[in-house]
């Protein structure tokens, strides 16, 4: 199964404001305290980008989106999925 989004457990404080700003909500809080949370419905991500830009351990590498294979070639040439 893809996992469209990737969480560092050593810089991810388990915080949880990705899980409250998912509009798709697919991320859930981890039953472990201080744990990243977990991606619930990972087929259901949007790619928008609100978790990772509302996280705020992002700048040291807590959470990435790794969009799908088809979507990075349409990205990187410029054009629309």
């Amino acid at each position: 199964m893809f996992n469209p989004i990737v969480f560092n457990e050593d810089v991810c404080t388990g915080c949880n404001i990705c899980v409250d700003v998912c509009l798709m909500e697919i991320l859930e809080a981890s039953p472990e305290k201080g744990k990243p949370p977990i991606v619930r419905y990972p087929d259901e991500c949007a790619y928008d980008g609100a978790c990772w830009m509302q996280c705020p351990q992002r700048e040291k590498g807590a959470i990435k989106i790794v969009p799908p294979l088809p979507m990075r070639v349409s990205i990187l040439r410029g054009e629309k999925p």
